[in-house]
């Protein structure tokens, strides 16, 4: 990643990876990434629709977007959208009075709807991308390569490993009960805007399917994909006990809010320990990691599931995360 190793602090002596990865690779780390997330909770997504059809679109916009929808722990529908940008790209958009002004107009307040965008900035010191395959998804397909296999990948503290600045910072986090979390409460808490804390750990982690045949296909979805979600329902639920603050599962759509077969978890917890501890121990997650073995095992090196995720230890400065008129469950306004 832009000329940075990854550590081994955490690697078992001998260890050898049970099923090959790589990692996406940029020449230029001097600006960092950005991964935008702006949703709306409703019932169809017209409103925020109109916004982003330009502001996605125009100048300054972001070199990859995407959509998606889950419906909430609420049961409420949430429609968004993912942009990414290189941090000038992204400051220069967001400085522009149709992008950032639709967002601070009054009218948002009573639309009867709720809005929320969540801006990650992403240096690369404090980032780490893993894929299944040779083939980019999400931030990475901006990358100027894929490096692979790699051997930093399927232990305990792998994820820490990858993320070049925890070589000389543990990364660490209080325990949630005890992280209070900064918020600037405005319009008799209509609009609340957050400041994520330094370290938090921000991961998309995402699934494609669509290029598996039949019977791969079906055995995913069969087999690993239940799975998958009972330990995602897990992090959503227990916060205290997973120190999670906030996880969604997405199903990813094609542009017109029409079902593809892809799917991701956008995840929020104190610190990366928090995701690596439920990965290393807790029932769901093993469940998942040896349902996803026995796929390896079932069809082997010609297996066209693609799984991939993005990681970022999160930086104490230019990031933001908006609520407007949102339940009080969304995302990190619960903390508040």
């Amino acid at each position: 990643m832009a000329a940075m190793k990854n550590n081994r602090n955490n690697m078992p002596p001998g260890f050898v990876a049970p099923h090959p990865a790589w990692q996406a690779t940029w020449t230029d780390s001097s600006d960092p990434l950005v991964a935008g997330y702006f949703g709306i909770q409703a019932g169809a997504p017209d409103l925020l629709d109109r916004w982003a059809r330009n502001a996605l679109t125009g100048n300054d916009a972001p070199f990859a977007a995407e959509q998606g929808v889950y419906r909430d722990q609420r049961g409420i529908n949430n429609h968004l959208y993912i942009g990414y940008w290189r941090y000038s790209s992204y400051r220069d958009w967001w400085t522009s009075d149709e992008n950032r002004g639709w967002w601070r107009d009054e009218a948002r307040l009573t639309e009867g709807v709720g809005y929320w965008r969540e801006i990650i900035t992403m240096p690369f010191d404090r980032f780490e991308t893993l894929h299944s395959t040779d083939s980019p998804h999400g931030i990475s397909v901006s990358a100027e390569g894929m490096e692979g296999p790699v051997e930093e990948h399927a232990y305990p503290g792998a994820m820490r490993d990858r993320i070049p600045r925890s070589a000389t910072d543990s990364l660490r986090n209080p325990d949630l009960r005890d992280t209070p979390i900064q918020a600037d409460v405005q319009r008799g808490g209509k609009r609340v805007l957050v400041t994520p804390p330094q370290d938090m750990c921000a991961i998309r982690s995402g699934q494609n399917w669509s290029l598996c045949e039949k019977r791969e296909k079906d055995w995913y979805l069969e087999k690993l994909h239940p799975v998958l979600l009972e330990g995602m329902r897990f992090l959503r639920d227990n916060p205290v006990e997973t120190n999670c603050f906030s996880l969604r599962f997405v199903n990813k759509t094609d542009g017109s809010w029409g079902s593809i077969d892809e799917s991701f978890g956008l995840g929020y917890s104190t610190d990366v320990y928090a995701f690596e501890n439920w990965a290393k121990s807790h029932p769901t997650h093993v469940a998942i990691f040896d349902s996803f073995l026995e796929m390896v095992d079932e069809f082997g090196e010609g297996m066209k599931l693609r799984l991939w995720h993005e990681v970022t230890a999160v930086p104490g400065e230019n990031c933001a995360f908006e609520y407007i008129a949102c339940h009080p469950e969304t995302g990190l306004l619960r903390y508040v």
